[in-house]
C-alpha cells in the first residue's frame, strides 16, 4: 500500500509499531550453537518483542493468534507459500449456500494476483487446475525431494495431483536480488532477500519516490475522528519513551493484522462511534476465522539410512491442491489443500516417539531421519458471526490500551472436514512404506498465522464493515487492508490475495483522490 501510493504521487507516513530487524538472522546458526538447541524458539525470538500484549481467549476451542511486531510484519516471519483463490473460492453462498459470496469476483482480482506476481517474484507454475488457478509469470519451480517423489507416486495412484509449490522465494536471480541457497527455514529469516520482505523488496521502491516516511516504535493507540466522524489521524504512543503524540493524515489505511486490526478499531470509541469506529453495525471484530490444521509426519522405509543430504533449504517444495471435490458431493462444505514438508529438517521429530537410550537409540533416530515427510491439512473453516475479537477495557498492555479477547468456537461443518482431513491423510500415508505418527488431536485446532475476518468486506451493509475496496462505509476515508477484510476463507494460504485486495484498494484510493472524493 505505501508503495503504491509513494508512487501515485502521495506523501505516505507509516506508523510500525515494532522497528527493524538487520540481518544477521539466526538461520545459519546450526542447533548446537544456540543456549537451547532451537528448541525454545530462538531463531524466531526476535520477532517477538517482550512488549506486545498477550490475547485472553474465552470460551475458546484449540485456536491460537501469533502475533509479531517487527517492521515488514509477517512478511519477515513467513513460509511465503503464494496461492490464488479460485472462482468458487468467491462464491460460497451460491455453489454451496453457506456464508455469503464476496463483493468481487475472480475476475475482477486476477489482474492484480498477476501483478503481484510479477512484483514480488513467485516460483512454481501454471498447472492449469480449476481449482487453483495461475497467472504466466513464474520463476522456476524448487526442486523436489526425494521424499517428495515417493509422495507423488502414492497420489497419483489416487488421482490427487502433486504440484510445484508457489512460493515468493527466488530460484533466480531476480529484482536485484539473489536467489535461494536453501540454507535453513524460511520462517527464521532471509539473510539474502530471497523470501520477499516488505523492508527488502517494497520500502526501498516507497523512499525512492522521495513521498515516503517512516516512524518506527510507534504503537496506535486509537484512530481519531473530527466533528463530522470523519478520521482525522492517529493517535500513537512511543514504544520507547512512552509518550503520546498525533499523527495526522487526509486517508488512513490499517493493515494491523486481523486481531489487531479489530483491536484498534474497538478501541477508536467516540462520541460519534461510540462502539468503535466503523462499527455503526457492531460487526466489527465478528466472523473471526481462519484455517484449521490437521498434520501427519511418516518416515519413508524406502530412504532409511540413505547418506544425508541438505534436506532444510526452502521448507515446502511441493503442494497438494484442493482434491476432495473430485469424490463428489460430501457432508461439509469447502476443502483441504495439503502442505508438504514445511518443518525443518534439522529436528529429528522422531526422537520424541523412540523408546530406548544410548548409541541404539541415537543410531535408530539417525537410521530414519533422511526418510522424513511431512504433510498437513489446511482446511476452510466457516465464518460465523458467534466468532469474534472484543476488547477488555480492565486488562490493558503496558501502554494502557485495553488488551484482545478471543471468542471461538468450531462449528459441524468445521467437525465434518476435520474427519475427513484424517481419514484422507491415513489413507495417503497408506500408500507408502513407512512408519506414521498421526497429529489429529480430538477435534479441530488453528488457526495456523492464518486468521481473517474480523473486519470484512461484503454486499450486505449489515453483514459487513468494508465495501468491495476495503473502505469502511461509516469512515469514507478510513480503509483496511489485512486478513481482516476476508468475507470468508478457503483452504490457500490467505497472503496472496490480501497483497491482491491492497494493491486494488490502492488504485481505489489513487482514483477517488484526483476525483476530490477523497
Amino acid at each position: 500500500m505505501a508503495k503504491e501510493l509513494c508512487e501515485g504521487g502521495a506523501k505516505v507516513i507509516m506508523l510500525e509499531a515494532g522497528q527493524e530487524v538487520d540481518p544477521p538472522y539466526l538461520s545459519h546458526k546450526w542447533p548446537y550453537e544456540l543456549p537451547y538447541r532451537g528448541l525454545r524458539g530462538e531463531k524466531q525470538a526476535l520477532f517477538y518483542p517482550k512488549d506486545i500484549s498477550k490475547v485472553i481467549y474465552r470460551s475458546s476451542d484449540q485456536v491460537g493468534v501469533d502475533r509479531i511486531r517487527v517492521l515488514g510484519g509477517r512478511s519477515l516471519h513467513w513460509n511465503a507459500v503464494t496461492l490464488r483463490y479460485a472462482p468458487q473460492d468467491f462464491r460460497g453462498r451460491s455453489l454451496e449456500g453457506l456464508e455469503e459470496d464476496w463483493p468481487i469476483t475472480y475476475e475482477e482480482i486476477a489482474p492484480y494476483y498477476d501483478r503481484v506476481e510479477k512484483l514480488i517474484g513467485v516460483c512454481g507454475r501454471n498447472d492449469h487446475l480449476e481449482i487453483l488457478p495461475g497467472g504466466t509469470h513464474y520463476l522456476p519451480p524448487i526442486p523436489w525431494r526425494c521424499s517428495e517423489h515417493i509422495l507423488g507416486r502414492a497420489t497419483r495412484t489416487m488421482g490427487i495431483p502433486l504440484i510445484s509449490v508457489r512460493k515468493a522465494v527466488l530460484t533466480v536471480p531476480y529484482d536485484n536480488r539473489p536467489p535461494c541457497h536453501y540454507c535453513g527455514h524460511c520462517m527464521d529469516g532471509c539473510d539474502v532477500s530471497s523470501v520477499f520482505t516488505t523492508p527488502d523488496c517494497m520500502l526501498p521502491k516507497a523512499r525512492a519516490t522521495g513521498n515516503f516516511t517512516l516512524r518506527q516504535n510507534s504503537i496506535a493507540r486509537e484512530i481519531l475522528v473530527d466533528q463530522e466522524g470523519k478520521a482525522r489521524g492517529v493517535s500513537i504512543v512511543d514504544r520507547l519513551t512512552k509518550q503520546e503524540e498525533e499523527v495526522r493524515a487526509k486517508v488512513i489505511v490499517v493493515c494491523c493484522a486481523t486481531v489487531e486490526s479489530a483491536r484498534l478499531l474497538l478501541n477508536s470509541r467516540s462520541p460519534r462511534h461510540p462502539n468503535g469506529l466503523g462499527n455503526s453495525n457492531g460487526v466489527v471484530g465478528r466472523y473471526l476465522h481462519g484455517h484449521q490444521v490437521t498434520g501427519v509426519e511418516m518416515y519413508l522405509k524406502e530412504l532409511e539410512g540413505t547418506p544425508p543430504t541438505n534436506q532444510d533449504g526452502a521448507t515446502d517444495h511441493v503442494y497438494i491442491p484442493r482434491y476432495n471435490q473430485l469424490s463428489g458431493k460430501a457432508d461439509y462444505a469447502g476443502g483441504w489443500g495439503i502442505q508438504v514438508n514445511f518443518a525443518s529438517y534439522m529436528f529429528p521429530s522422531q526422537a520424541h516417539h523412540l523408546h530406548g537410550y544410548g548409541a541404539a537409540f541415537k543410531a535408530q533416530v539417525r537410521k530414519m531421519q533422511p526418510g522424513f515427510l511431512q504433510m498437513a491439512a489446511f482446511g476452510k473453516t466457516v465464518s460465523a458471526p458467534a466468532n469474534y475479537v472484543t476488547v477488555d477495557p480492565n486488562q490493558k498492555d503496558r501502554y494502557g490500551i485495553p488488551i484482545p479477547v478471543v471468542h471461538y468456537r468450531f462449528v459441524p461443518n468445521d467437525y465434518a472436514m476435520w474427519r475427513a482431513q484424517k481419514q484422507s491423510m491415513l489413507e495417503i500415508a497408506s500408500r507408502m512404506k513407512g512408519t506414521v505418527y498421526p497429529d489429529f488431536g480430538t477435534g479441530p485446532r488453528g488457526f495456523a498465522s492464518h486468521a481473517v475476518g474480523t473486519i470484512r468486506m461484503g454486499k450486505n451493509p449489515k453483514t459487513s464493515v468494508l465495501n468491495a475496496y476495503c473502505q469502511s462505509r461509516d469512515v469514507k476515508n478510513l480503509f483496511v487492508t489485512d486478513g481482516s477484510t476476508f468475507t470468508a476463507t478457503s483452504e490457500k494460504n490467505p497472503t496472496l490475495t490480501i497483497m491482491a485486495l491492497s494493491m486494488r484498494a490502492a488504485d481505489y484510493i489513487k482514483r477517488q483522490r484526483k476525483l476530490g472524493h477523497l
